[in-house]
């Protein structure tokens, strides 16, 4: 574990606003950053994903397709505003290859950085994409310059953030785009904190205020060209009221699925068809049904009232549209 000061203002803080997994969130009282100190050393960062020991696992990933998919079209039309025609792009963080699966769709050549060995077998044998399991360097895809380079969520954990978008700026062609998505949790009032589910520690290093975002654009080679905000407020306090009222139920869930595996078990042996019963394609057709509403729904929250929801000090997603200066 190693003790770190702000990245921008190279100076320490002992304002700690995030206690969670044992780790601690500092802020800066010059910038607004939020970063982990003490945190853990790069190579148990980079071992964390290399297991799919990150919060969020791989197969919760690939299970919400129909979700990622939304997103990923509407972050698409954002970037087909700023380039036309056909292209190279490259992820980084490409997670199950969902966005690049779309990108690739609009005319777009698609590759993938991704160190999770589950996403990458997708990646390479459902998509058939061009995948890395490596960091960005000379040596991936064979020195290759993109037109655009995207990450999601990624920047937060980035272990140098400055230093990586540099390595981007680099893979990027005269006048290429990077595009990504972060929050502004360094710009937040403490006391919207309690509608955040987690912050995801250690997994997430950094957590940004708007100024950071310009700071690490301006150190690392990039001009903003496009900036969209939506407040995601409304959709922490819906999606976070339903999964309690989730958590609710769990108790008798478990009840009924103790109930039907007793049933089976008395059955068991007396009938040898393997047909699923006509009860259980209905519920299996519910769930699925159940499942792609409440993607429409985090959807919209996110980025229909979002859009027009977007007060100040509160919590924020910020979609950032750069160019290689």
């Amino acid at each position: 574990m190693l003790e770190i000061k702000c990245i921008f203002c190279n100076v320490g803080s002992d304002h700690i606003v995030i206690r969670e997994n044992g780790f601690l969130g500092r802020k800066c009282a010059q910038c607004g950053l939020i970063y982990i100190s003490p945190r853990p050393s790069l190579g148990e960062i980079i071992n964390l994903y290399g297991h799919d020991s990150a919060h969020a696992s791989a197969e919760s990933h690939i299970g919400a397709e129909f979700e990622k998919r939304l997103f990923a079209r509407h972050h698409l039309r954002l970037i087909r505003r700023y380039f036309q025609g056909n292209g190279s792009i490259l992820e980084i963080g490409a997670g199950a290859g969902f966005f690049l699966d779309e990108a690739r769709k609009t005319g777009l050549d698609p590759h993938a950085i991704e160190f999770n060995p589950v996403y990458t077998h997708y990646i390479r044998q459902i998509f058939n994409i061009p995948c890395e399991d490596k960091p960005l360097d000379k040596s991936v895809f064979n020195e290759k310059k993109f037109d655009i380079i995207y990450h999601s969520d990624v920047v937060s954990h980035f272990y140098d953030p400055v230093s990586e978008l540099k390595k981007m700026h680099q893979r990027l062609k005269k006048g290429g785009l990077m595009v990504f998505e972060t929050g502004n949790l360094g710009d937040v009032d403490q006391k919207y904190y309690r509608y955040y589910p987690l912050f995801q520690l250690p997994d997430h290093l950094f957590f940004f205020s708007s100024k950071n975002v310009k700071t690490i654009l301006a150190r690392s080679g990039f001009e903003l060209i496009g900036f969209c905000r939506y407040g995601i407020l409304p959709q922490l306090m819906v999606i976070g009221g339903l999964s309690r009222i989730k958590n609710g139920r769990k108790i008798s869930r478990k009840l009924e699925e103790a109930h039907e595996l007793n049933s089976a078990r008395r059955h068991e042996g007396k009938n040898n068809d393997s047909t699923p019963s006509p009860l259980n394609v209905v519920r299996k057709l519910i769930m699925n049904l159940v499942k792609r509403l409440m993607a429409y729904l985090n959807y919209f929250l996110r980025y229909g009232i979002g859009c027009v929801f977007k007060k100040r000090n509160q919590p924020h997603t910020m979609i950032v549209i750069t160019r290689k200066i």
